[in-house]
């Protein structure tokens, strides 16, 4: 019996023992949460090959973008230069002109004895509308953000306000043979020429140079989209080197068509950033350079002017040390200099040389008749009516210099829309381009990947 439970016991252990023993193979298994298909699918070659198209269409829509951004930029600089810099600009020329005309004329009429001839009052009343529209034209073309450009038309606007009023005064006073109107037209010359005149002068000196560096940095080639699309260009190429290699193909159509697009894109950049350079070149070379010299000038003949007339109302005036002569001289040398001899406006200003010649002949006629005690005689020939008198050869002079100012400004627009109108399409054509060549990537890519499949 003892034998036998023994039997059975040593039986049992043998039945229990070598499982405490067996190996446990679910441990050789590696847990579910430490596993990285994804490792081991980027180690694969259709990994490796998706990854390169993701990469390649992030390239190629880069290269886009970066050249939409880049044209889209400059198109809206040059956007604002044709709708408000260079229109206000115009303006404020405009101004000055029409606001020195105003001045010359009132003076004249005091000059020309008790009697104001029609002609200078109606060559007022014009001039200070003339003014009024360029104030209205120039507050329409200042932009909400320059501040200081609308600081100055606020203060010419009122001061053009009072000015009209003392010259009114000046005038009724002048009628009823009050002496003291003569003082009422000094106030208001004064308040012109030493106020008004200059914010005139100021806001378009503002506006020229804003026209003068738009026009600097649209004559530039765009060399950010340039080197972007070169450099997406460049790995493309390398990228269907590669997956040419690896496929054993000598081309694949996708990918070399993705980098003829890209390359397509690159000379379409060049090209149109060359034309857009060029005609902005001719903006600034045939346009706004002399524009700026003969735009000096005639504000240097309205300058002149104002000197010559007022010196007359003031006792002991002498010409020959007046303003007039500084004024004059500054204006020889610009109407003399290449600036304003543009092939453009050559022959408007030989002629504007002519009647400046003329006009400096009348001036020396004055002085002599002041000098001889003339002072009628010095005054007909200042405001007088004949051809010779100052007032016809002032007026031949500043309509030429106005004919040169509306040709040039003529061909600088011509030039600024050329130049606009060269790269208008290219914002949008280079995201076409881009997309089109992303899909090439992935057409390309895609037969490729699906082979190991």
């Amino acid at each position: 019996m003892f034998h036998q439970d023994r039997g059975v016991v040593s039986s049992g252990d043998r039945d229990t023992s070598p499982a405490e023993h067996l190996l446990n193979e679910s441990l050789l298994v590696e847990p579910e949460v430490r596993r990285r298909p994804w490792r081991e699918f980027l180690a694969s070659t259709p990994g490796r090959l998706s990854l390169l198209a993701v990469v390649l269409v992030a390239v190629a829509l880069t290269a886009g973008l970066v050249t939409s951004a880049v044209v889209a930029a400059r198109q809206q600089r040059m956007e604002t230069l044709r709708a408000h810099t260079e229109p206000l600009a115009d303006a404020a020329q405009n101004l000055f002109s029409s606001l020195s005309i105003a001045d010359a004329a009132a003076t004249s009429s005091f000059i020309a004895g008790a009697i104001e001839p029609l002609a200078v009052r109606d060559r007022y009343n014009q001039a200070i509308g003339d003014a009024s529209n360029a104030l209205v034209t120039a507050s329409y073309g200042v932009t909400s953000g320059d501040v200081e450009s609308l600081r100055l038309l606020t203060e010419m606007s009122r001061h053009v306000a009072v000015y009209t009023d003392l010259v009114a005064t000046a005038r009724s006073n002048d009628s009823a043979g009050n002496p003291v109107g003569v003082a009422y037209l000094g106030t208001a010359s004064a308040l012109m020429q030493d106020t008004i005149l200059p914010l005139a002068e100021r806001l378009y000196n503002d506006q020229a140079r804003a026209v003068a560096d738009t026009q600097s940095h649209t004559a530039r080639l765009p060399a950010t989209a340039i080197v972007v699309a070169s450099a997406g260009v460049v790995v493309l190429a390398v990228a269907h080197t590669y997956v040419a290699h690896r496929s054993r193909r000598r081309v694949n159509p996708g990918l070399a068509c993705a980098t003829v697009l890209l390359a397509a894109l690159v000379v379409w950049i060049v090209v149109a950033g060359l034309l857009s350079t060029s005609a902005s070149e001719r903006a600034r070379i045939d346009g706004a350079e002399p524009l700026a010299a003969v735009t000096k000038a005639r504000i240097l003949a309205q300058q002149a002017r104002a000197d010559e007339t007022l010196g007359l109302l003031r006792p002991g005036f002498d010409p020959a040390g007046s303003d007039y002569t500084r004024h004059a001289d500054a204006l020889a040398e610009i109407l003399n200099s290449d600036a304003s001899r543009n092939t453009v406006v050559a022959p408007t200003i030989s002629g504007a040389s002519a009647a400046f010649d003329g006009w400096r002949g009348a001036h020396r006629d004055l002085q002599q008749k002041l000098a001889d005690g003339d002072y009628q005689g010095a005054a007909d020939v200042a405001v007088g009516p004949g051809s010779t008198a100052s007032t016809a050869q002032f007026r031949a002079l500043d309509e030429a210099l106005e004919d040169a100012i509306t040709a040039l400004r003529t061909e600088e627009l011509d030039a600024m829309r050329e130049s606009y109108r060269t790269m208008a399409a290219l914002a949008v054509g280079g995201i076409v381009l881009a997309v089109s060549a992303a899909l090439a990537v992935v057409a390309g890519i895609e037969p490729r990947v699906s082979e190991y499949h």
